[in-house]
């Protein structure tokens, strides 16, 4: 009993008082609470040559614990009686048929085996008011809405050509998905007056792939040859921009590239990453690596240096053909004179975009004369290149603008003295006029030394599956990035069954 006592009093100095010695009252009978009281009753006649023990300090402690135990256990009783056992009941074989399983969802929260889904291909000038109206739905639910949809997508621009489905309930428009592309899309839904509108992504599945070939014609046909996307010529061209003229790419060039291929659903959704390339052009080998660190990316080859120049060779995306070239004396066309042709002319559709060849500010963009329409950019204390005959300018583009490398500046035209569309670009250094299909043009900023070690082993990797002629298995992984919702839907409406 005295251990009760001791563990109670040690419980009430860590927990809630009352429930404790509601637990303690509980299992302390009433006879031992007497009993207690019987011995607080004995110390009272003790000798009185000592102090009466009700007068000492344990002795008022004991009296007041014992008389709360007998309080709280009166007003404890009727609290901790509870009703009688009653024994679970138990689910029948006939119960277990009546529970309804959980349905089951396509892609877009749909209840399979519910909805009728038709396809509708988007055509010229439907909007869709027009296309949900053939369907049934009121004005005033589609007013709902393109509201609710609001924030997510502006639903009055629909192409010609986008896919929608539109489920179907017996009849009944239950909520439809828009394929915005071929990677996002849009799903309503609604019932009643509940309207559930988010935005989302496919998965978008990266594979990695080899090809190697050689040029019998072209690049664009070798790669068409090989399976492989006729994207990769264009990448190849910009990759190897600084170091390869594509426009006398000869019979017998070949390559060889490592990139990854972007699907989605199973359907070939475009290239992603060119991590390697080697090119053979002339008996002479070009490689590229791409390399990502924390604060430099880019291509570089096998060394660290840069592939990419401060200044593009042309002022073009794609190559054009070179009409006339840089010369001390030329015969010109119109003054029917020979004199300087301190430019390259590049023969182009009327209307064909201009580029910067680097970063720079627009020191001249206006009509000067036989020159027509120039813009005249100023890259640093060395490089000036001009741009000459255009039809217009670029939005935007006026005297101290400041321009990027690749930014388009202008058009294709054939104002001031020209017998026909084309570009005169010109490059000077140091003010002075020189070729610019034959000058040696700076490198941008060559690997950091930090990035060297990491960059040397992958270009390691890449070097034995290009020298070894093996290909490595396809590596074949999720962009989950790509894949994560845009959107959350209102999560206060289920998913949409019935």
């Amino acid at each position: 009993m005295t251990s009760r006592i001791h563990i109670a009093i040690s419980i009430e100095r860590t927990v809630d008082f009352r429930v404790q010695i509601c637990n303690f009252c509980t299992d302390l009978s009433m006879d031992e609470t007497i009993i207690l009281q019987y011995l607080f009753a004995l110390k009272l006649n003790e000798d009185s040559a000592a102090m009466p023990y009700w007068l000492s300090n344990n002795g008022i402690i004991f009296f007041v614990f014992t008389s709360i135990c007998l309080i709280i256990l009166a007003q404890c009783s009727d609290d901790l009686e509870g009703p009688p056992d009653t024994a679970p009941e138990l689910l029948t074989v006939e119960d277990a048929g009546s529970v309804v399983d959980e349905p089951e969802l396509n892609q877009y929260g749909f209840e399979k085996g519910v909805f009728n889904i038709e396809e509708h291909r988007i055509q010229r000038n439907e909007s869709l008011y027009l296309i949900l109206r053939r369907y049934g739905v009121s004005p005033v639910e589609i007013d709902r809405i393109q509201r609710q949809a609001s924030q997510y997508a502006n639903l009055n621009r629909l192409r010609p050509g986008q896919l929608m489905e539109i489920y179907l309930e017996e009849d009944t428009v239950a909520g439809f998905v828009w394929n915005i592309d071929r990677l996002e899309h849009l799903v309503v839904r609604w019932q009643e007056d509940e309207v559930e509108v988010y935005r989302d992504r496919h998965e978008l599945n990266v594979v990695e792939k080899k090809v190697e070939g050689t040029i019998e014609s072209s690049l664009f046909l070798s790669l068409l040859d090989q399976g492989a996307p006729r994207l990769l010529a264009s990448e190849l061209a910009n990759i190897f921009a600084w170091q390869i003229d594509f426009f006398t790419l000869r019979r017998g060039d070949s390559y060889e590239l490592i990139y990854d291929e972007l699907y989605v659903e199973g359907h070939f959704y475009g290239i992603g990453e060119i991590h390697a390339a080697k090119f053979q052009h002339r008996g002479e080998i070009f490689r590229a690596f791409r390399f990502e660190g924390d604060t430099q990316s880019g291509y570089f080859d096998e060394e660290g240096n840069s592939l990419q120049k401060a200044l593009l060779k042309a002022p073009f995306r794609y190559s054009q053909r070179v009409s006339s070239g840089f010369s001390h004396n030329r015969f010109h066309p119109i003054l029917q004179e020979r004199r300087p042709h301190y430019g390259v002319d590049y023969a182009a559709p009327r209307g064909t975009p201009v580029i910067a060849v680097g970063d720079g500010v627009i020191t001249e963009a206006q009509y000067r004369g036989g020159n027509g329409n120039i813009i005249q950019i100023r890259h640093n204390s060395t490089y000036r290149t001009a741009y000459l005959h255009l039809d217009r300018f670029a939005s935007g583009v006026r005297r101290g603008t400041t321009v990027e490398q690749g930014q388009v500046i202008g058009y294709v035209g054939a104002t001031g003295l020209a017998t026909g569309p084309h570009l005169c670009y010109r490059l000077y250094v140091g003010d002075q006029p020189v070729n610019s299909l034959t000058v040696e043009l700076p490198s941008s900023e060559s690997l950091r030394e930090e990035y060297r070690g990491e960059f040397a082993i992958m270009v390691d990797q890449y070097l034995n599956r290009f020298d070894g002629g093996q290909e490595r298995l396809i590596v074949e992984h999720s962009n989950s990035g790509s894949a994560s919702r845009l959107s959350s839907p209102d999560a206060s409406l289920p998913p949409l069954r019935r």
